[in-house]
């Protein structure tokens, strides 16, 4: 699928057009920036004095008197004070619909960042079940057992022991599983005679009963139950709240890639107003339908894009379908794995293929989440059918995440026109963890330089909420490949920092079918930018993590930040 794009200043980019015409005929700046370094992304990655910005979107880049040639007497001037302003940095990979049930006063959000301690998780969720009403029930998310360690075997018993009556579930932080206590089971209806859903499972014990433990989507949505629903009139506030954190973090432009049409018709209305900090392009949960009405849309807010297919799981449940297996250790012992245990993907190749087909027949784009090697292959087999049944068909397929994708894999994807959205968070946080897990082949976990040798566009993402949004630190990592800890996995696959920060900005936007109106800073497009207070192409790209987001503008419009200087 290919959205065009049309004349792009055909519209306003969501604002008001409150564009002046001067004496000469030559449009007028609502505003202009300038005294710092504007660092454009376009193709020659070029850099330019200032910018000129009328009725949301870029008039204008070039010298400082180029620029301000087009101010008029009701011109904005924006004192960049020697900044870095970048075009808008864009989440290739997030779940804003989903982050937004973390944002209301009733979320139980168990993160590490949250709850540092296993004590505090534990501490909560007592005190969540003991303010819930008898008929209520009691959702939580983020269980991370590999950060916090001394955090007890997560189970049905154990949810049963914390809530006896209330319904009580907790979601993996992955998102990849889910687990509820008996009142939970109990009114989900769910026995051992009720059948999996289609790419997931409930898992079952030796006599065939439910444990209480949902893997994969749909069933891990299933066992949250009704406690993750948000009501219908704190829709707008919560999603405006969870784009708020992204948009602190320079994001002006986010894909969901676990898209409910449910929500199609509330979150359209939200972003009608065009007053969002953050743009969004959806990708539809697979098998919810089997079809899915296509449209030519321009709006340059919200607009859906693709589908999103689960081929395998998480490394951190264990369910990644590998050539190779897991080593065993204290890590391996915290998710209940044993050594020489093998994940395996949700579908078969067949049932793969049919439903990656039923969607790009429909001329959809299909993002696969794939992180084994195996699973990798089944994916890149689909694509290759599915793309020869079709020649000449533009489709942009994705595959995201690519933990153990081999160089040898991403050269067959990328001649395929394949393109990969890497997850490098994986390293910083998880690197010592995914050494115990697999050995050597930690060292190429999501090898994104193998990417950009071959020429691939690719793109770099947090999953957020999975991991927090951090587009700097994302960078930095796929630059030197360093954890937290400071390890070092595979330098041999870290990328150039031109070559990240076009991951997180313009080859995003063509990833999200946006290239035409954002990614880089060039006439035409929209005024989507982020304020840095040091240029990344000029520190160590080391420090690139600790460069300060100064403030993001969507549409010429500041949504985060404090006051630049103005005259």
């Amino acid at each position: 699928m290919r959205i065009p794009s049309g004349n792009p200043l055909a519209d306003d980019g969501g604002m008001t057009d409150n564009r002046a015409a001067s004496h000469d005929g030559t449009a007028t700046a609502d505003t202009v920036f300038t005294g710092g370094t504007v660092l454009t992304v376009d193709e020659d990655f070029s850099t330019a004095e200032a910018v000129a910005v009328a009725g949301g979107r870029i008039l204008r880049v070039g010298t400082r008197a180029e620029v301000l040639a087009l101010a008029g007497p009701h011109t904005e001037t924006v004192d960049l004070a020697g900044a870095a302003l970048l075009p808008g940095f864009i989440e290739a990979h997030g779940h804003p619909t989903g982050e937004m049930v973390m944002a209301g006063p009733d979320s139980v959000d168990l993160r590490a960042s949250v709850c540092p301690t296993a004590e505090a998780v534990l501490t909560k969720l007592r005190a969540a079940v003991d303010a819930a009403p008898s008929d209520g029930w009691v959702a939580a998310s983020g269980w991370d057992p590999l950060l916090l360690s001394d955090l007890p075997t997560l189970s049905r018993a154990l949810l049963t022991e914390l809530s006896p009556r209330v319904p009580l579930s907790v979601m993996h932080y992955s998102g990849h599983a889910a687990w509820a206590n008996d009142a939970a089971m109990e009114r989900l209806g769910i026995t051992r005679d009720t059948p999996d859903p289609a790419g997931s499972v409930y898992v079952r014990d030796a006599d065939g009963e439910p444990t209480g433990e949902g893997r994969e989507y749909p069933a891990a949505g299933v066992i949250m139950g009704p406690g993750r629903l948000v009501p219908q009139g704190e829709f707008g506030p919560r999603l405006e709240a969870a784009l708020r954190i992204s948009a602190a973090a320079g994001v002006t432009m986010t894909g969901d890639l676990a898209f409910s049409p449910a929500a199609e018709s509330t979150v359209r209305e939200y972003f009608a107003a065009g007053t969002a900090p953050v743009r969004m392009r959806s990708y539809e949960i697979s098998g919810i339908r089997d079809t899915i009405p296509r449209a030519e849309e321009t709006d340059p807010f919200f607009r859906p894009v693709g589908v999103k297919i689960w081929s395998d799981g998480s490394p951190w449940v264990g369910n990644i379908a590998t050539s190779f297996t897991y080593q065993g250790g204290h890590a391996a012992d915290v998710i209940g794995v044993s050594e020489g245990h093998r994940g395996c993907s949700n579908y078969t190749s067949e049932q793969l293929l049919e439903l990656c087909r039923r969607y790009m027949v429909q001329g959809w784009q299909v993002a696969c989440h794939v992180h084994g090697d195996v699973a990798v292959d089944e994916v890149l087999d689909v694509y290759e059918t599915v793309l020869g049944e079709n020649p000449g068909t533009e489709f942009r397929l994705r595959m995201e995440h690519c933990g153990s994708i081999t160089p040898e894999q991403v050269r067959h994807a990328h001649g395929l026109g394949v393109t990969i959205s890497f997850f490098p968070a994986h390293i910083h946080y998880y690197g010592e963890v995914l050494r115990e897990f697999f050995g050597e082949r930690a060292d190429a976990w999501v090898p994104a330089g193998a990417a950009e040798e071959c020429g691939m566009r690719f793109s770099l993402h947090n999953d957020p909420p999975v991991t927090p949004e951090n587009p700097l630190l994302n960078m930095q990592t796929a630059i030197d490949r360093t954890t937290r800890n400071g390890m070092v996995l595979g330098a041999e696959y870290g990328v150039s920092v031109r070559e990240a920060i076009r991951a997180q900005t313009i080859h995003a936007a063509w990833q999200l079918h946006s290239e035409h109106e954002a990614g880089s800073i060039e006439p035409g497009k929209l005024a989507d930018f982020v304020l840095l207070s040091d240029d990344p192409t000029r520190v160590d790209p080391g420090g690139i993590g600790a460069i300060r987001v100064l403030g993001t503008w969507v549409a010429g419009r500041q949504v985060t930040g404090g006051a630049p200087v103005r005259r």
